[in-house]
């Protein structure tokens, strides 16, 4: 009800300053009272606005055509004249009504095709509008599609790295199992029940765009020990998080990811294995997260193996963050190194996740 009524406000403080116009214009042409020509033109604007509503209506039911269309616009040049003899009709049959006589000089040739004329030029300003505000609301039905159709080619895209993202984590874990079954019976079980806290976030994820740095890290933690069981002494893993760490999201899979890429080309592949280092730290209101590994990082075959995990986590960041984050990586003959940061989400966690933060965090001091 309230947006009906500041609708028709609005369409009357449009209509005003041609009221007022068309006043004064009378006044100088014919030097009549100021009170005939107000009524007069209450009349002849107020009728023109009643016909344009079914103008404004009429419109939307012939659509602009693409191309020339000589029906349309011999439609519109016959509705023109209808609008305009019309009004020239209701205008003239007003003054009857108002005056109680006939005004002989309104019936003249001159006056009527003056105001057949002035008729025509309502109706174009009425139709003019009417598909000015059409065009534009195709306009936005447009922009308002295809951001949606970029919104759900970018998901798709997502689905599809996770749907090769996860069946290949999977891949990769039940091949360390299956070692450690056949040469570490004992530790076996161990594996399994860290595996189901694995697959556990991993179905959880359910396709969110970021998790909390905790989730992440927890997760990264667990494919870490995992690793461990596996390698046991070949691998070394150096941690460095700052505490704040905690306030911030990430990527499902981001970290792992790079951890993973590192113990598969650092140790893996070298029989005395090998030293991932991963580093997350606070600056500027960014978290800046580092993995690096002393494998051999300028080999083709580590290149060409890199590709995929760090392609996927490049689109997943650029997806979340924008222009805001992407993904740095150095290779050398001294290691691989791939870092990324993400900005400070708008709402801070409080006092009781930095105290979560630390405990969590209590347990890797001593690496």
């Amino acid at each position: 009800m309230l947006r009906k009524v500041v609708r028709r406000c609005a369409i009357i403080l449009a209509w005003l300053p041609l009221f007022i116009s068309w006043i004064l214009s009378a006044v100088w042409l014919t030097r009549a009272p100021l009170s005939s020509v107000f009524f007069s033109s209450l009349i002849s604007l107020g009728s023109a606005g009643l016909l344009g509503t079914a103008v404004w209506y009429l419109c939307p039911r012939m659509p602009w055509p693409a191309k020339f269309n000589l029906r349309f616009y011999g439609l519109q040049v016959s509705l023109a004249g209808a609008y305009a003899v019309l009004w020239t009709v209701a205008v003239f049959g007003l003054e009857l009504l108002r005056t109680g006589r006939i005004l002989q000089s309104l019936w003249t040739w001159p006056n009527v095709f003056r105001q057949v004329s002035l008729g025509i030029w309502l109706y174009a300003l009425f139709a003019g509008v009417s598909y000015a505000v059409q065009t534009r609301g195709r306009l936005q039905e447009k922009e308002v599609i295809a951001s949606r159709a970029e919104a759900m080619a970018a998901a798709a895209r997502l689905d599809a790295i996770r749907a090769r993202l996860n069946p290949h984590f999977l891949f990769n874990a039940l091949h360390t199992l299956s070692a450690l079954v056949k040469f570490q019976p004992a530790a076996a079980e161990g594996a399994i029940v860290r595996l189901g806290d694995m697959l556990r976030y991993a179905l959880k994820e359910d396709g969110r765009d970021v998790v909390e740095f905790s989730e992440e890290y927890d997760f990264t933690r667990k494919y870490l020990s995992f690793e461990e069981l596996r390698y046991e002494d070949r691998l070394r893993v150096n941690l460095d998080i700052d505490p704040d760490s905690c306030n911030f999201e990430i990527p499902p899979f981001s970290l792992q990811t790079l951890a993973e890429n590192a113990v598969h080309h650092a140790i893996s592949i070298r029989p005395q294995g090998g030293s991932i280092w991963i580093n997350c730290a606070c600056r500027n209101g960014k978290l800046v997260v580092t993995v690096r590994d002393d494998g051999p990082g300028e080999s083709a075959a580590a290149r060409e193996s890199h590709q995929f995990g760090l392609r996927s986590l490049r689109e997943r960041l650029r997806s979340a963050f924008g222009a805001e984050s992407d993904l740095q990586i150095t290779s050398s003959s001294n290691g691989f190194e791939a870092s990324f940061e993400v900005p400070s989400p708008d709402a801070h966690p409080g006092e009781n996740n930095s105290a979560r933060t630390h405990e969590w965090l209590g347990s890797d001091r001593g690496r």
